[in-house]
């Protein structure tokens, strides 16, 4: 699982699903205006989506797979879960280190006076 993605499917799944229930929530009761509740439940949709998309690209799949949400909010999440890793043996580039000059090589002899 590439790690970039899979931090922002941490992010992105669990507080989309939370802003989600609790506009929910707080409908049921009557305790916000009608504007309010569609503003936060479409982006907390929209949170919840971009975690999928950042879960399914962590694990080698493409985007496409968040057109299930037709099918129920969570089948993406479910799905994504169930199937298997692609990018398994993923690992992180290495950078290469250059090897710190050596102090004779930076000055040479006779150029500068000892110190």
């Amino acid at each position: 699982m590439k790690p970039y993605y899979r931090n922002q499917a941490i992010i992105g799944l669990p507080f989309g699903l939370a802003l989600v229930c609790v506009v929910l929530i707080l409908s049921l009761r009557h305790q916000m205006p009608v504007w309010l509740r569609v503003i936060l439940a479409l982006s907390g949709l929209g949170v919840y989506l971009w975690g999928c998309r950042s879960l399914a690209k962590a694990k080698g799949y493409s985007s496409a797979i968040l057109l299930t949400v037709v099918f129920g909010v969570l089948l993406p999440a479910i799905l994504l879960l169930a199937l298997p890793d692609k990018n398994k043996w993923y690992q992180k580039p290495q950078r290469s280190r250059k090897p710190e000059p050596e102090p004779t090589k930076s000055n040479p002899i006779g150029k500068w006076p000892p110190l």
